[in-house]
C-alpha cells in the first residue's frame, strides 16, 4: 500500500507541470479579468510556478531529496522551455535571458549526472572485484537513489550495459547468486553469431555515414552515426555477457539472467512443469521465450501470485542439466 501510495505522490509534479502549463497557455493567449483584460500579462508571473511552486511540490512529493532536486532541475529547463512556446512574443522580456539559462542548467545538468554515473560504475566495478553478485552490486546504488520501478528497472539495464562494456574481465559465472550454473551463449553459436554481427556493424558505420552525408545531409549522417554507435554498445555489452552473465539456482530461487537483461526470479515451489522443448514458440499473454538463434530447448510453467500460469521458455546450451536439476530440487521441495 506504501509503494502504491509513492508511485502515485512521484507522478503530482509531472501532473502540475502540464496542468501550469495549460492554465498559463490561457493566461497568455486570452483576456481575462486575472490579467487585466490583456494589460498585465508579465512573463516574471509564470517564474513563480517555474522557481518557487514546481519546485516545492517536487520537495512534498519525491524521496529522497536528491532525486528531489534534480527532478526540480529537470522541470525547470522543461517548463522553460514550454514557457517560450506560450507567451507570445511581444510579452516575453525575461523569457530570453532564461532561454540561455536553461543551456547552462541543461550542462550543469548532464554534468552531474554523468558524475553520478561515473560514481555508481566506481562502486560496481569495487563490489564486481571484491567478488560479489554483479547484479546486486547494479542494484543497490540504484535503488539508493531512485527507489524501486519502472526508472530503477530502465537504469539497472542502462547500467549493465555499460558494466559490461567496462568492467566485465572483472565479472566470473561464479559470482552471481546461485549453486548451480548455465551457460547458454554456445547454443546454435549464439556468441559467435553476435560478434559477427557486430563486426558487420562496425564495417558498416562509415560507409553508411559517407552515403547519407552526401545524398542527405551531414546533420542526418552524424545523427545516425550517434544512434548507431550507441546500438553497437548494447550489442557489445550483450556479446561480452552472454557467456559471464549464466541462468543459474538455489536451494529456492531460479534465476533467469540472459544477456544483459534484467533478471527474471522464479521460487521453485511454484513451478509446476519442467520439459524438453523443440520447435517454433509463438508470441504469447503468458509467454516468455530467452533464446537468442533457432528455437528453445526447455519450457517451465510456473504459478503466479493470482493463480495464473506464466510459460518461460529458454534456449541454453544443455538443457538435460537444468531439468533434471530442477527436478530434483522441486522433489526436495515436494
Amino acid at each position: 500500500m506504501k509503494s502504491n501510495t509513492t508511485k502515485v505522490m512521484s507522478k503530482i509534479p509531472l501532473m502540475c507541470l502540464i496542468l501550469f502549463s495549460i492554465v498559463w497557455w490561457y493566461f497568455f493567449n486570452h483576456d481575462l479579468w486575472l490579467n487585466d483584460y490583456g494589460a498585465a500579462k508579465s512573463d516574471w508571473l509564470l517564474l513563480i510556478d517555474i522557481a518557487i511552486t514546481l519546485p516545492i511540490i517536487c520537495f512534498l512529493c519525491i524521496k529522497p531529496r536528491k532525486l528531489a532536486l534534480l527532478k526540480s532541475l529537470s522541470y525547470f529547463a522543461l517548463f522553460v522551455f514550454i514557457g517560450s512556446l506560450i507567451i507570445p512574443k511581444q510579452y516575453q522580456v525575461l523569457w530570453p535571458y532564461l532561454t540561455e539559462l536553461r543551456f547552462i542548467l541543461l550542462v550543469g545538468f548532464v554534468f552531474i549526472e554523468l558524475s553520478v554515473i561515473g560514481c555508481v560504475i566506481f562502486a560496481i566495478k569495487q563490489a564486481i572485484i571484491e567478488k560479489d553478485d554483479p547484479d546486486m552490486a547494479i542494484e543497490k546504488p540504484i535503488k539508493k537513489i531512485v527507489g524501486d520501478g519502472v526508472l530503477a528497472s530502465l537504469l539497472k539495464f542502462e547500467t549493465r550495459v555499460w558494466s559490461f562494456v567496462f568492467c566485465s574481465r572483472f565479472i566470473k559465472p561464479s559470482a552471481y547468486r546461485g549453486g548451480q550454473h548455465f551457460s547458454y551463449h554456445l547454443k546454435d553459436d549464439n556468441q559467435s553469431n553476435a560478434l559477427g554481427f557486430i563486426l558487420m556493424i562496425c564495417f558498416e558505420i562509415p560507409l553508411m555515414h559517407l552515403v547519407i552525408h552526401f545524398v542527405w545531409s551531414a546533420f542526418a549522417a552524424n545523427v545516425i552515426t550517434v544512434v548507431t554507435c550507441l546500438s553497437l554498445v548494447f550489442f557489445v555489452a550483450e556479446y561480452l555477457a552472454m557467456s559471464r552473465r549464466p541462468i543459474s539456482m538455489d536451494n529456492k530461487y531460479l534465476y533467469i539472467r540472459y544477456g544483459v537483461f534484467n533478471c527474471l526470479s522464479i521460487p521453485i515451489s511454484d513451478i509446476t512443469m519442467v520439459k524438453l522443448s523443440s520447435g517454433y514458440i509463438r508470441r504469447g499473454q503468458n509467454i516468455k521465450r530467452y533464446n537468442f538463434s533457432g528455437n528453445p530447448n526447455i519450457c517451465i510453467s510456473y504459478q503466479l501470485s493470482n493463480c495464473d500460469i506464466e510459460t518461460v521458455y529458454l534456449g541454453i546450451d544443455n538443457p538435460n542439466s537444468l531439468v533434471n536439476a530442477l527436478a530434483i530440487n522441486h522433489r526436495h521441495h515436494s
